[in-house]
C-alpha cells in the first residue's frame, strides 16, 4: 500500500513539473484582479469612492494591459468630479484598446466638459473613421454629442478672436455660451475673468477667479487678477493677501510683485495722511492724500473717498474755495449722497448758505433720514 501511494505521489509531481508554472501565476493573478474589480464595483455602489479607486489601482498593477481597469477607474474619478484624473484614466484606456469606440466616446464627452472642445471634435472624427466599430454606440446620442462639441468649438474660437481684437463684450458673450457646455474649464473661465476686468465688472472677476482657485489652488495668474480686482474695488488688504499668495508660489512673479508694490505704496501714503489728520496737521494730511491719489489716478474706488477727506481737511484750514471746487468735481463725476453732503458742508463753510440749502434740498432725492436733513438745514438758516 505504501509503495502504491509513493508511486502515485511521484507521478503527480512529475505531471506538475511538466506544466508551465506561469499558468498558475496567470490564473491566480487574473482571479485576484477580477476579485479587485468586483470589490471596486461594490465600493462604487456604496459610494465608497476612495476604496473603489484603491481597488481599481491595484487591478491595474496586476493587469496593466487590461483597458477595462482604466475605464473603471475613470468612472470613479468622473463620479468624484476629479476630471483631470478621469481624463488621464480614459486616455490610458484608449491607448490600451484604441479600437474601443465606447472609451473614445467617453473621452470626447469629458474633453468638452473640461473646455477642450477642439480635442473632443478630433475624438469624434476618429470614432467616425472606425466605421463598424461605432456600432456599440447609440446613433442619436453620438450625433447630439458630436454636434455639441462642434458648437462649443465654434464658440470658443469666436471668443478667442474677439478677445484678441480687444472686443471684450463679445468675447465674454461667446465665453458664456461655451461655458454652458462645461463644468470645469479654468482657462476659459480665466478669459471670462479678464473680459470682466476690462469691462469694469470687478465683482464678477472676484467670483470667477474664486472658482478657478477652488479647483486649481496654485494658479498664480488667478491670484494676480483677483488681487487686481480687489484693488480696483478698494479692498486693499485683501488685494495684498492675494498678491502674497501668488508670490509664495513664485517669489519672482512680475505681476504679483508689481501689484503688491503698487498697493503698499498707496496704503503707505494714505496712512501717513490719516496719521497727520489725527494729529491736527490738516495741510500735511492733504499733501499725503494727494500723493496717494497720484500714484494711480485711475483708481477711483480709492480716489473718491479720499477726496472727501481732502474736502473736509480743506474746510478745516479755511481753504473753502478749494474745498468747494473739489466737492463740485466729486459730484460731477458721480452723484452720491456723501458727495452732495460734502459739497453742502463746503458751501456752508464758505458762507454760501443759499447754495448750500439748494444742495441739501437736492439730497432729499436720496433716501436719508429727516433728522439728519433737518440738522443740515438748521445750520444753513
Amino acid at each position: 500500500m505504501t509503495t502504491i501511494v509513493f508511486r502515485l505521489a511521484t507521478a503527480s509531481l512529475l505531471l506538475l513539473a511538466s506544466i508551465d508554472p506561469a499558468c498558475f501565476v496567470r490564473a491566480e493573478t487574473a482571479q485576484s484582479a477580477g476579485k479587485l474589480r468586483s470589490l471596486g464595483e461594490q465600493a462604487m455602489a456604496e459610494r465608497r469612492f476612495d476604496d473603489a479607486v484603491s481597488f481599481y489601482a491595484q487591478a491595474i498593477e496586476m493587469e496593466p494591459d487590461n483597458a477595462s481597469n482604466y475605464y473603471r477607474l475613470y468612472r470613479v474619478h468622473n463620479r468624484m468630479r476629479n476630471f483631470v484624473s478621469a481624463l488621464r484614466d480614459i486616455t490610458q484606456a484608449c491607448e490600451v484598446d484604441p479600437k474601443q469606440s465606447e472609451y473614445r466616446f467617453h473621452k470626447a464627452k469629458l474633453l468638452v466638459n473640461l473646455g477642450r472642445c477642439d480635442d473632443a471634435v478630433v475624438q469624434y472624427k476618429t470614432i467616425q473613421s472606425q466605421g463598424s466599430n461605432t456600432s456599440g454606440l447609440n446613433a442619436e446620442e453620438f450625433k447630439a454629442a458630436f454636434h455639441e462639441a462642434n458648437e462649443c468649438d465654434d464658440q470658443v474660437k469666436a471668443a478667442q478672436k474677439a478677445f484678441a481684437q480687444k472686443n471684450y463684450r463679445d468675447a465674454k458673450m461667446f465665453v458664456n455660451m461655451a461655458l454652458a457646455h462645461m463644468e470645469q474649464a479654468p482657462d476659459l473661465l480665466f478669459m471670462k475673468s479678464q473680459c470682466q476686468y476690462h469691462l469694469g465688472d470687478y465683482f464678477g472677476v472676484v467670483s470667477d477667479t474664486g472658482k478657478i482657485l477652488k479647483v486649481h489652488s496654485q494658479n498664480i495668474e488667478a491670484y494676480q487678477l483677483r488681487g487686481e480686482a480687489y484693488f480696483r474695488i478698494g479692498e486693499h488688504d485683501v488685494a495684498v493677501q492675494h498678491f502674497r499668495e501668488g508670490l509664495k508660489l513664485d517669489p519672482e512673479h512680475k505681476g504679483c510683485k508689481a501689484g503688491h508694490k503698487l498697493v503698499k505704496s498707496i496704503v503707505k501714503k494714505e496712512k501717513r495722511g490719516d496719521d497727520a489728520e489725527k494729529a491736527g496737521n490738516h495741510k500735511e494730511a492733504i499733501d499725503y492724500w494727494l500723493q496717494a491719489i497720484k500714484i494711480d489716478e485711475t483708481h477711483r474706488a480709492f480716489a473718491r473717498p479720499t477726496l472727501l477727506k481732502i474736502i473736509t481737511a480743506s474746510t478745516a484750514i479755511g481753504d473753502h474755495v478749494n474745498a468747494i471746487k473739489l466737492a463740485e468735481t466729486h459730484v460731477e463725476e458721480e452723484e452720491t449722497l456723501d458727495g452732495i453732503f460734502a459739497l453742502g458742508d463746503a458751501l456752508t463753510g464758505g458762507e454760501k448758505f443759499q447754495e448750500a440749502v439748494n444742495v441739501f434740498e437736492k439730497a432729499m432725492e436720496f433716501e436719508v433720514s429727516l433728522d439728519r436733513m433737518n440738522d443740515f438745514l438748521q445750520v444753513c438758516t
